[in-house]
């Protein structure tokens, strides 16, 4: 069986992309598609939920219960850094020494080259330290093959804010972006699954509660069945020729699934490299000017302290700032 997780990050702020993670993992046969595997206690040797773990092991949970405050000095992305990189380095042998490896193995993660703001690159890691970050990596493999699971895939998707504009004046609504994302990582798992059970659990955003209209028209050849509509989760299955597929919308869905903590880890440290590009570049011409996370209020802060340099530099803010 396939299970995978896929969860957002960014899609509030002002500046900085909308980031779509996913991570997929296969589990050996004979597991239950309705009732997939808690992974925290069958890899428990190498991860667990909480940040600074006394045994060393690697943190997984929802990205906003790993972020730290910089307190006593320690980069608030430490844990984040870490897992996402400690699970990339089961999938490839060679350690990501910047973030453009990042981007590489992640796929359509990559900052669009053509804005200026973006240029550059990141030396890896940037958060956590090298020695702790190989020590998660080699019990995390461990772990993996202790239990026979194996991490298949770590995806995500990016759109930046030009791209959601040019949507928006199409006439798209917001929610459809991140929906488009979510699908595009659907099919690309169900091509994955080549017609084996696939369970796809995915973090539900906002009160919505109906999925079935869109779902039918991203697979109108499957029977769908709908197995629970409620406040907390919207669950389908769905039957064809690419197999099964069990998919639920669940609110808090990273604190019952390992995946869906794992892609929102993976969404969030994309988001963030990309943020780190783009505070460096305006940093570099604007004397005293901190740093945006992108969020509304201090990302019209930041805007206002940018405003001559997007003048000097000829930037179209409708490239830069999201309209919706």
């Amino acid at each position: 069986m396939l299970y995978a997780g896929i969860d957002e990050a960014g899609y509030g702020p002002l500046l900085g992309p909308l980031c779509v993670g996913c991570s997929a993992w296969q589990i050996e046969s004979g597991a239950d598609i309705d009732a997939p595997p808690d992974l925290w206690q069958l890899l428990k040797g190498a991860v667990c939920r909480k940040a600074r773990d006394r045994r060393g092991r690697i943190a997984i949970n929802d990205s906003k219960q790993l972020k730290g405050s910089g307190a006593g000095g320690r980069h608030p992305l430490a844990d984040i850094e870490r897992g996402v990189l400690a699970a990339l380095s089961t999938l490839h042998a060679a350690p990501c020494c910047g973030d453009a490896d990042v981007f590489e193995r992640l796929g359509s993660a990559a900052p669009p080259e053509s804005e200026p703001w973006y240029a550059g690159g990141v030396p890896l890691p940037f958060a956590c330290d090298a020695p702790h970050l190989s020590l998660g990596a080699s019990m995390l493999r461990r772990d993996l093959a202790k239990a026979g699971v194996r991490l298949l895939g770590l995806h995500c998707a990016a759109v930046d804010a030009g791209p959601i504009n040019d949507a928006a004046r199409r006439g798209a609504v917001k929610s459809s972006i991140p929906w488009t994302l979510v699908m595009q990582h659907v099919r690309h798992l169900r091509a994955a699954a080549n017609g084996s059970l696939l369970r796809v659990a995915v973090d539900r955003q906002g009160g919505r509660m109906r999925h079935v209209d869109e779902l039918l028209r991203e697979f109108p050849s499957d029977r769908l069945k709908i197995e629970q509509e409620d406040e907390t989760e919207s669950r389908y299955r769905l039957k064809g020729a690419s197999g099964t597929l069990v998919i639920s919308f669940t609110v808090d869905a990273e604190a019952a699934h390992l995946p869906v903590a794992l892609a929102s880890m993976t969404a969030k440290y994309v988001r963030e490299l990309w943020m780190l590009r783009l505070n460096r570049f305006f940093i570099s011409r604007v004397d005293g000017l901190a740093p945006t996370a992108g969020y509304v209020t201090d990302g019209r802060r930041f805007m206002d302290r940018i405003r001559p340099a997007l003048d000097r530099e000829g930037i179209d803010c409708a490239r830069l700032v999201r309209s919706v």
